[in-house]
């Protein structure tokens, strides 16, 4: 039988987490208030996800991340890619898709796509969705004489920097990794018991992982992230919700090209 002492001290081993994350920041981060800040946090979601053992979905997270990363890190190499570079990228790309497909696999947070998988009204409807809110975004843009956010800035200036069908394949799977590493991995990994908690967390980290600046911006990518977030909550469909995001992507890229 565990002494009390110590069952309490398993019981509130996060609290010990949430005060050690601040003593970590301030060796790292003490030059400014905010880098502290944002320290605390990172620090704090780390220890909390290796102390309940769910520190796996950072995979998920670094795989995701790493397309874009190297397209960057590419180009402060070079003024434009050349050849080598975009093998370089599209190695690293199927690389960071394939075993970031079968690793889920692997941990059983999806299955193996079937028919049934891709609900063609369902998916029609969440574009339907996403059609009104960008209809809507448009209006509210206007109001605060703006129409386009940072994110999209840096996406355009991202677009004259490398190749065409590079940046499509780039823009087009993000909506692959970020449905499993923003909705699927905080739904089935990191608060598997609490739907509530899921929702909260995946609709606000995609919408801050798009830098939002402005209350335009805040609705462009926070109504996106409550209509994805709101059908993977209620159908747990990783393929349902990768589709609407690839397709509403792929449009976003064919609207360039017109």
């Amino acid at each position: 039988m565990t002494p009390k002492p110590l069952a309490l001290l398993k019981k509130l081993r996060w609290l010990l987490v949430l005060l050690l994350a601040p003593c970590f920041a301030a060796f790292v981060a003490h030059h400014t208030l905010a880098m502290f800040l944002i320290a605390t946090v990172i620090f704090s979601i780390l220890g909390l996800l290796f102390l309940y053992h769910k520190s796996h979905v950072l995979i998920f997270f670094i795989l995701s991340l790493l397309p874009s990363l190297t397209t960057e890190l590419l180009l402060y190499k070079h003024a434009s890619f050349t050849w080598i570079d975009q093998f370089i990228f599209l190695s690293l790309f199927f690389f960071c898709l394939i075993f970031s497909w079968c690793f889920a696999l692997k941990l059983k947070i999806i299955s193996t796509p079937k028919r049934a998988s891709f609900p063609l009204l369902t998916i029609i409807f969440g574009l339907l969705l996403l059609f009104i809110l960008s209809y809507l975004s448009t209006k509210i843009g206007a109001h605060f004489h703006t129409h386009t956010t940072e994110n999209q800035a840096a996406l355009d200036q991202l677009r004259s920097s490398i190749p065409l069908y590079i940046f499509a394949i780039q823009t087009i799977f993000a909506g692959f990794f970020e449905e499993l590493t923003y909705r699927t991995a905080i739904f089935e990994i990191v608060f598997k018991q609490n739907k509530i908690l899921a929702f909260i967390c995946a609709a606000l980290l995609f919408t801050l992982m798009h830098a939002p600046t402005n209350v335009y911006s805040w609705f462009v990518y926070g109504s996106m992230s409550l209509v994805l977030t709101s059908f993977y909550a209620k159908y747990r469909n990783f393929y349902l919700n990768m589709s609407i995001h690839m397709l509403w992507n792929t449009l976003g890229i064919l609207s360039l090209l017109l």
